[in-house]
């Protein structure tokens, strides 16, 4: 089966992989920051700072009427802006931990 898997991944790379390099490897260049130090705190103060900023401007921003508007009750479980918060939690946790 593995045997089988390695020559359709080789078929797949022999195909589609000079037209794909072609075209992506410009941008890998251009995109490289190995020649930054500290390229990737930079990259993860970033990449944390867009799901922080959006979760404050969330629960800032919008306001709760907007919102919940047809909320079963007014209990803080049932303002969505909270779960808007706890849902983007565990990305948080991937960006800072990798």
């Amino acid at each position: 089966m593995t045997d089988l898997l390695n020559s359709i991944s080789a078929a797949i790379n022999t195909i589609f992989g000079p037209p794909l390099r072609a075209f992506f490897h410009p941008i890998d260049t251009a995109l490289a920051m190995h020649y930054i130090p500290g390229a990737m705190l930079i990259a993860r103060v970033v990449a944390l700072s867009f799901f922080i900023g959006t979760m404050i401007w969330v629960f800032v921003g919008l306001k709760r009427e907007y919102v919940n508007l047809e909320a079963p009750s007014k209990h803080f479980y049932h303002d969505l802006r909270l779960w808007v918060i706890v849902s983007m939690l565990p990305h948080l946790v991937v960006y800072f931990y990798f």
